[in-house]
């Protein structure tokens, strides 16, 4: 019994530290963009931008990231910032002014959160600032959540996830498109003061698109917002009732595991031992009596002559 107690323990202390995977591929973002035939650098780990972990981004950096997904303490340029490895400023989209576009991300280990979505026409110095004052809007807002219209929810596990935003009606010739992803399968502190899974610090991620948005919607270009790059604060995802309870499916999994266990266990023990004598012995058809020989001696055979029939009816009369 203490052994599943142990596991248990392990199970909920260690399956919320495992890091998801994700990558933003339409538009195509910097660290992706050669998966669509642009002469960009690979990057193999595309999906991994998530500010160099949760303890890197949460503990040695105090929850700072770079706007690309690339650690905070990464050298300048950071690898996914412009004039960094994977930074080269290659326009990859071309939109109209307040338009839907669609947007697509691609998710391998889902760990549940939310997406959003965000522009800032300054491509080779974006600022997290900058990019929180030109967040998307969802073009139709996303059914059974609650939220404000700007974050998405992917809740149908690993798979493409494809949505639809809206641009603003400015021009930008030259805009950087942010991903960020909140993950919410780590346990933490809500906002009321209770704890929950999805509360707290949790893992990020972000990756960066290059594109052009032009036409007649207006004539205002997209204000850019020139400040260093200040910490910002992280919005704390708030789960809602479809969040699951990790924990409480891991209790369930191995308690299910040791009550079969425990219940058939010797039944298996006997199995693979093979049937026991006691068994062998019963299931033996009975043995017949033993049968007397005839004797073939004359003295036998004159015995068996001198028998003869006796009416019982008689004797009993008599």
């Amino acid at each position: 019994m203490e052994v599943e107690f142990f596991l248990l323990a392990f199970f909920c202390t260690n399956i919320l530290e495992v890091f998801g995977h994700g990558r933003l591929i339409e538009p195509p973002s910097r660290a992706s963009a050669w998966r669509y035939g642009f002469d960009t650098p690979h990057n193999y780990n595309d999906h991994e931008l998530f500010c160099g972990g949760f303890t890197r981004q949460w503990v040695k950096n105090e929850g700072k990231c770079g706007v690309c997904g690339d650690p905070w303490d990464s050298k300048i340029p950071r690898p996914h910032e412009y004039g960094g490895t994977y930074g080269q400023g290659l326009i990859v989209r071309k939109y109209n002014a307040g338009s839907i576009i669609n947007i697509r991300v691609e998710l391998t280990a889902n760990h549940y959160g939310y997406f959003e979505f965000s522009l800032c026409p300054n491509y080779k110095n974006p600022t997290q600032e900058c990019l929180n004052k030109n967040v998307l809007k969802l073009a139709k807002p996303q059914d059974n959540v609650e939220h404000n219209n700007a974050r998405y929810f992917p809740m149908e596990g690993n798979k493409v996830y494809e949505m639809k935003y809206r641009l603003p009606k400015k021009s930008c010739p030259h805009c950087v498109l942010q991903w960020r992803y909140i993950a919410g399968n780590n346990w933490g502190n809500c906002p009321n003061g209770t704890g929950a899974v999805g509360c707290g610090p949790q893992e990020e991620f972000r990756a960066c698109a290059d594109i052009t948005i032009s036409g007649k919607a207006t004539d205002e270009p997209m204000v850019s917002v020139e400040e260093e790059e200040t910490p910002e604060v992280v919005p704390e995802y708030v789960p809602t009732t479809t969040t699951p309870n990790i924990c409480s499916l891991a209790f369930s999994i191995l308690f299910l595991l040791y009550f079969h266990f425990y219940q058939i266990g010797k039944q298996i023990k006997n199995w693979i031992k093979g049937p026991s004598k006691k068994t062998t012995t019963q299931n033996l058809a009975p043995m017949p009596p033993p049968r007397a020989r005839r004797s073939r001696s004359p003295a036998a055979k004159r015995e068996r002559e001198d028998l003869h029939e006796v009416d019982l009816h008689r004797e009993s009369l008599a």
